[in-house]
Formats: C-alpha cells, sequence, structure tokens
C-alpha cells in the first residue's frame, strides 16, 4: 500500500516538473495510433452497431428535454460568436439558385399562415421541383413575358431590402385560391405585381376589347 502511495506521489510531482515533455508524449502517442484507434472504433460499431443505435436512442427518449436544452443554448452562443460569418453565409447561400428558392418557400409559408392561404406543397422538396419542371420548359424565362428571369437579393439589412423587378416570384395563376402546383407559376416580379388580383376570365375580356380595337394582339 505504502509503494503504492508513493509510485502515485512520485508520478504526480515527475508530472509537475516535466508537463511539456508529458504533454508532447502524449500528443505523440495520440498521432502514432490514431489509424489504429478509428480501426479498432470501427469494428466496434459495425460489430455492435444495433446495440449501440438502440442504447442512444433509450438515452435519448430520457434525456430529451437535457439535450435539446443543451442543444438551444449551443445554437444560441454558436450563432452569438459566429454572426459575422453566418451573415455572409447567409447572403452567399441565397444568392445562390436553390437558396432564393428557400427564400421563396419561406416567404409562401409565411404567407400562407398570415392570410390563411392553403399550402398544398407537402415540403421545399416538391416546391423546389416545381421551379426545376417549369425551368426545363422555359429555362430562366419568364413564362409570361419571355424576359429572363434574376435572383438578386438585397443587402438584407432592416427596412433595406431590395426589390428587384426580374427576379423570381411565385404567382398564384388564380389569387382566390392557395399555393398547388396546379396553381402555381414562377414569373418576374414585375408582372406579378402588375397582374395583381387579374383573373384569367378578366385578361381574357381585355384582351377581347385590345384585339376589337388595335387588331390581332400578336401584331401590337
Amino acid at each position: 500500500m505504502k509503494n503504492k502511495e508513493h509510485k502515485k506521489e512520485y508520478n504526480k510531482e515527475w508530472y509537475q516538473k516535466n508537463k511539456e515533455r508529458a504533454r508532447q508524449w502524449q500528443t505523440d502517442y495520440y498521432q502514432r495510433t490514431r489509424k489504429y484507434r478509428l480501426r479498432t472504433q470501427k469494428k466496434y460499431y459495425q460489430d455492435n452497431r444495433g446495440e449501440i443505435l438502440k442504447r442512444q436512442k433509450e438515452y435519448n427518449l430520457k434525456n430529451r428535454e437535457k439535450i435539446n436544452k443543451r442543444q438551444r443554448i449551443y445554437s444560441v452562443k454558436y450563432r452569438e460568436d459566429n454572426r459575422e460569418i453566418l451573415l455572409v453565409k447567409q447572403k452567399i447561400y441565397y444568392n445562390t439558385e436553390k437558396g432564393f428558392m428557400t427564400a421563396l418557400w419561406n416567404s409562401i409559408k409565411k404567407s400562407s399562415k398570415k392570410h390563411k392561404r392553403i399550402n398544398k406543397f407537402k415540403d421545399f422538396d416538391e416546391f423546389h421541383n416545381h421551379w426545376l419542371e417549369q425551368k426545363s420548359r422555359y429555362g430562366m424565362k419568364c413564362p409570361a413575358t419571355g424576359v429572363e428571369m434574376t435572383i438578386i437579393r438585397g443587402e438584407n439589412k432592416p427596412g433595406e431590402y431590395k426589390t428587384v423587378m426580374t427576379n423570381i416570384s411565385t404567382d398564384r395563376i388564380l389569387s382566390t385560391e392557395g399555393y398547388s402546383p396546379e396553381n402555381l407559376i414562377f414569373t418576374t416580379w414585375k408582372y406579378n405585381n402588375a397582374k395583381n388580383n387579374i383573373t384569367p376570365n378578366m385578361a381574357k375580356a381585355f384582351l377581347k376589347i385590345v384585339k376589337e380595337r388595335y387588331g390581332p394582339v400578336e401584331d401590337i
């Protein structure tokens, strides 16, 4: 017992005198054995995958509130510590085509909730695929005007949102109906805003008047 305590005390004193040397040895040992440990861990996981997942699921269910609280705290802290970097990344993403579609999707969800409109798109993937289907037919051109549509975002600062007339917008063919694959097309913001609440029948009646007064519409 005395020898054990003596050895423990000796090791403690030696470590205090040789901290840098001990840490370097630990680092070197970690690097030397890294591949071996990864292989061992991988094999253990493969051999015991079912049991590991079962234990993890049980732990998550038992500690759900604690895990969620920890994640919320981490998320808030991470956003605070990395605010500038996240804003730059967000700006870059939202200026990509998919990022722009994500912004439109978020806008649809918000509008549906605010104005109590029906949204028949199951999720973002279905909404995005609807855009890709239109794009395969018309490219980036507005199907109503033939104008090349853009995905230019503003500076994302409060009160400084930039409206770009040629930007893609979500246009409900029938303004009285909600968002659905049958009722939604992607047009320029300018066309969508100008059309506003005009129905197909109203547009048809207007074209009839134009034709009567000026001749065939395609010649105007």
